[in-house]
Formats: structure tokens, C-alpha cells, sequence
């Protein structure tokens, strides 16, 4: 899954899947697909990998190439894909991952690297606004 390995921080991590066809009430076929396990992502904050759990549940409806349905607006409404004699499933399953992971993933307050937590609370003690934060404490006196 190369598009996927282009997200990742490394190789580690482990993800099954399972794809389940049957036909819906409205007799429309239809894949039931089915993600769980964990992948390595890069930390937006500290830039350090962090442990990322997977847990997607997806419906596909299938139509005929050709005869699916014009694209809808609603986003409740169910998302088609032209499948022909031969289905891709790592394609599917790949692009399931792609969507379901996060634009931004950080650690938790606290657990990034002490040196990038040191870092930002330099940055903020010495911003001019934290000077002036300092200056509107009632009980302040010292007026530089």
C-alpha cells in the first residue's frame, strides 16, 4: 500500500481486514469492509512517532460501471463504487485507511519530548504578550 506507507513513521504496526458482500433492503449489492489495528503516525507537536489504533466500519454500495449515481450532496447518503468483473481490494481497503486517519495526530498533553515542551514554554514566557498578561495581574507593582 504505498500511498498509505507514504503516511506512516515506519513499518511497525499491524492492520487486518475483512470484506463482506451481501445485498441490502433495497436489493442493492453491497460491501460491508471492516479495518482494526495499529499503525506508527508522526506527532504534529514533537515530530516523534505515536502509536495510532485503527477501528473503521464501511458500507459500499456497487453499481455497474457506468450506472452509478450522479455524486450527491448529503453525506448521509451511501457511497458508491463501479465494480466490474474484477474489484481491487487493496486499492479499497487502502483508500479506507487514507480517509479514516487524521489530518493531525499529536500525542497527549504532556507526552511529547521535554525538549519541544521546553521550547514552546521559552517561546511563550518570553512573548510580549505574556509581558502584558503579567502587567494586568491585579497585586502586580513592578512596572517596567
Amino acid at each position: 500500500m504505498p500511498r498509505l506507507h507514504d503516511q506512516l513513521a515506519g513499518d511497525a504496526g499491524e492492520v487486518r481486514y475483512s470484506v463482506r458482500g451481501g445485498i441490502d433492503p433495497l436489493d442493492r449489492p453491497h460491501l460491508a469492509l471492516e479495518v482494526n489495528g495499529g499503525v506508527k503516525l508522526l506527532c504534529a507537536r514533537c515530530a516523534k512517532p505515536l502509536d495510532y489504533a485503527l477501528a473503521l466500519r464501511t458500507r459500499v454500495l456497487m453499481a455497474q460501471p457506468g450506472a452509478a449515481p450522479q455524486d450527491d450532496e448529503d453525506p448521509e447518503s451511501p457511497e458508491w463504487i463501479e465494480a466490474g468483473q474484477e474489484l481491487n481490494l487493496q486499492a479499497l481497503v487502502e483508500d479506507e485507511i487514507l480517509l479514516g486517519l487524521p489530518l493531525s495526530v499529536r500525542h497527549a498533553q504532556g507526552q511529547c519530548s521535554s525538549e519541544t515542551q521546553e521550547a514552546f514554554g521559552k517561546k511563550a514566557a518570553d512573548s510580549p504578550f505574556a509581558r502584558l498578561a503579567a502587567l494586568l495581574e491585579p497585586g502586580q507593582t513592578n512596572k517596567r
